[in-house]
């Protein structure tokens, strides 16, 4: 079964209510939250299991850490769910969304580095990753002072 990445735009202030609803029995309780109180801001319709070569890639290569923002937030949601989840920030905004348009990346270039870090021959791999930059780029331009992106892979 393919993994999805959603792209969902939510209040800053709604995070606290996101962790708990992570925390929740109900494995649909996250989800759910994120389909009421959010938006999608961006679509993604490849395998979203490229975002774990992806991310790693980004920071060792790129200089790109797009992990690290709302640590506190994420390290619960991640003890409480199965998936991957980053959130994007105003700050990330800043520091990054010229760094990521997808122009700017080469995709031999991200089928090499996916090779390096995977260790794996894919030949689409480059094509997934630059897919994935432009999501994440789109993704990352809807991020404000009130508004925060919370990537879903799962």
């Amino acid at each position: 079964m393919p993994v999805t990445a959603s792209f969902t735009r939510l209040q800053r202030a709604d995070l606290s209510e996101l962790v708990a609803a992570a925390a929740d029995e109900d494995p649909q309780a996250f989800q759910a939250f994120l389909a009421a109180n959010g938006s999608s801001v961006a679509d993604f319709d490849e395998d979203g299991e490229i975002f774990s070569a992806l991310l790693p890639i980004l920071a060792d290569d790129y200089d790109i850490d797009l992990e690290t923002s709302e640590n506190e937030a994420v390290a619960d949601i991640a003890e409480a769910t199965e998936a991957l989840v980053f959130i994007l920030t105003l700050d990330d905004q800043e520091k990054y969304l010229s760094r990521l348009n997808p122009e700017e990346f080469s995709t031999d270039e991200l089928a090499d580095a996916y090779e390096d870090f995977t260790e794996e021959e894919d030949d689409e791999a480059g094509d997934r990753m630059l897919a994935a930059i432009a999501a994440l780029h789109q993704a990352l331009g809807e991020a404000d002072a009130e508004h925060v992106v919370v990537v879903a892979v799962s």
